[in-house]
């Protein structure tokens, strides 16, 4: 097939990938309204409004669903791509369930907290060797958090290989700083943040712009100490709230020796009911 063809057909894919992601907040919202009716128990039948909705909302996204996957069947044949197009099917199906597709939603914890389509995310990860839809900056910050999380989570062992004995959180999260600050180079070790409040100002360890990020580091030599910093943590929750631009925050306890054990500390963070974009580690110094 000319090059001519290809091209076409790929902006024909990027142009309904697109409406379908304008339809998805609005179908997220209205499959919640539909959830809601259902929990009241009510008799008779639904609003008009809501079965107006399904057609304005669930019919047309159906749609483009349905296109969405016949485009890309078409796309991947078309170049040629058989192996990648057998790859396709066994994820998506070779039978296209329209309605899953259009019914899965869950929760974007890790950046906007906002619903989002299973099916388009998806398909975007499926997509994205291919440079079918352009910019794909979100699915490129969901790859940066995992490194990230990988390297919070060595914090020991990096710590280890430096050669330090830290004695205090400020050494601990100075040791790490460089490594982030090597992986990404938007990492802004101990930077003014706008989480003021009245009284005081809160000033994560490390803020990350780029995936819209904050790590907070705690140190602790006993378990007084961890008890304290965890209580700490907590009243952070609150402070850490009125700068749109972070959205989800790293929780590091660094203790020098293992005083709980991983199971006990997971147990006691839970039930302190930390949001869910609160996360915490615990790590066990060498």
């Amino acid at each position: 097939m000319h090059l001519e063809s290809l091209s076409s057909i790929k902006l024909a894919l990027r142009g309904l990938f697109t409406e379908a992601e304008k339809l998805q907040g609005d179908l997220a919202r209205h499959q919640l309204h539909w959830t809601e009716w259902y929990a009241q128990g009510r008799t008779g039948g639904p609003p008009d409004w809501l079965i107006d909705k399904d057609d304005e909302l669930v019919k047309p996204f159906e749609h483009l669903a349905t296109s969405l996957y016949l485009t890309t069947v078409c796309f991947l044949d078309s170049a040629g791509l058989h192996a990648y197009l057998r790859q396709f099917y066994h994820r998506f199906g070779e039978s296209f369930d329209a309605w899953k597709a259009t019914s899965e939603f869950t929760i974007d914890h890790y950046l906007s907290g906002e619903p989002y389509n299973i099916f388009l995310v998806n398909l975007s990860q499926f997509l994205s060797p291919l440079d079918v839809l352009g910019d794909s900056s979100r699915y490129l910050k969901l790859s940066g958090v995992q490194y990230l999380e990988v390297i919070l989570r060595n914090t020991a062992t990096i710590i280890h290989k430096s050669g330090i004995k830290p004695k205090s959180e400020t050494e601990v999260y100075n040791a790490v700083k460089h490594v982030l600050e090597a992986v990404f180079p938007s990492a802004k070790p101990g930077a003014k943040s706008n989480f003021v409040k009245t009284a005081q100002e809160y000033k994560p360890d490390i803020l990350l712009p780029e995936l819209s990020a904050a790590v907070e580091y705690k140190y602790a030599a006993d378990e007084g100490k961890l008890k304290n910093v965890i209580a700490q943590i907590s009243d952070d929750v609150k402070g850490y709230t009125g700068d749109s631009d972070y959205k989800l925050f790293y929780a590091v306890f660094y203790v020098t020796s293992d005083f709980w054990g991983a199971a006990k500390f997971k147990t006691v963070w839970k039930e302190k009911e930390f949001p869910e974009n609160w996360l915490a580690f615990y790590i066990v110094g060498k």
